[in-house]
């Protein structure tokens, strides 16, 4: 106790799916205080990328698909004894009316993010992966806990790993393993780019959730990982979600609709007029 600073120095942590975006923040940040992390891509060229910007000469990286239970269970074991995991894989956005989604999209993300987390979950449980006093942190979002319009399958989603947190916390009690979940709400990473929106439509996007904010901006992966390195040096938090950035629905309705939006990324639907951009600078 009391030696805060050099707390995570030298642990080794794993972090899956930190090759951009959120993860790659959690990473950055666990790099800078000291401890030993591993990426976990599905992409080569992304940990290469990822690897390339830490520019930490204790980062490692592997690539796994965490659908694929007997792969990325082995990946884990191979990685052991680690101190922490850090679970935020996520390769997409469920936006939209439900009765325009695609299943097999949705399925998919359910794979990587929710499904993966189980599985992640359960090779704690059967294996010695992670240290007893270790953690395990997962990922979820604002629209698990408030769903709004348009928002059913994004909630299912992240309301399921809110859930999951609190039924792993109480099953990996026995091996002193710590379970808590990181609920950001609306954030800017790459993902935004599979809007299929264009530069100004983004920046117009991030103006308007900024005025919604009581802090008065949206949140880079850098402001979210201060919620991970909570939740890894915490040693009393377990079955804790760590809700960052939850700002209130705004939506501007009624028969002038022009702009819809929502406090999560995963559920966003943006409708906006060109005639209605205002160029942000």
């Amino acid at each position: 106790m009391g030696n805060y600073a050099d707390k995570l120095r030298g642990q080794d942590i794993v972090l899956v799916g930190a090759s951009t975006g959120i993860g790659y923040g959690a990473a950055a940040a666990l790099a800078d205080v000291g401890a030993k992390v591993t990426i976990i891509s599905s992409s080569r060229s992304k940990t290469d990328a990822a690897l390339k910007r830490l520019n930490s000469p204790d980062a490692k990286g592997v690539v796994a698909d965490v659908r694929d239970e007997e792969g990325f269970t082995k990946t884990l074991q191979s990685l052991a004894p680690i101190d922490h995991l850090v679970f935020s894989a996520v390769d997409n956005i469920i936006r939209g009316k439900l009765e325009d989604l695609s299943l097999d999209d949705a399925k998919h993300l359910f794979g990587v993010k929710f499904w993966g987390a189980v599985i992640a979950g359960k090779a704690l449980l059967k294996y010695d992966i992670v240290r007893p006093g270790g953690s395990l942190t997962l990922t979820s979002g604002t629209v698990g806990l408030n769903p709004g319009k348009g928002a059913a399958v994004g909630g299912a989603l992240n309301g399921g790993i809110l859930t999951l947190t609190k039924g792993l916390a109480i099953d990996l009690a026995a091996k002193k393993i710590r379970v808590n979940t990181v609920v950001p709400g609306i954030v800017k990473t790459e993902l935004w780019d599979k809007l299929g929106k264009s530069i100004e439509e983004q920046k117009e996007m991030v103006y308007q959730a900024s005025q919604s904010l009581p802090v008065g901006f949206v949140a880079t992966p850098e402001h979210i990982a201060e919620a991970y390195l909570y939740t890894i040096r915490a040693d009393y938090a377990t079955g804790t979600l760590i809700t960052i950035g939850k700002s209130q629905q705004l939506c501007f309705c009624g028969h002038r609709d022009d702009f819809v939006w929502y406090h999560d990324l995963h559920v966003l639907d943006v409708a906006l007029k060109p005639q209605r951009l205002k160029k942000i600078e």
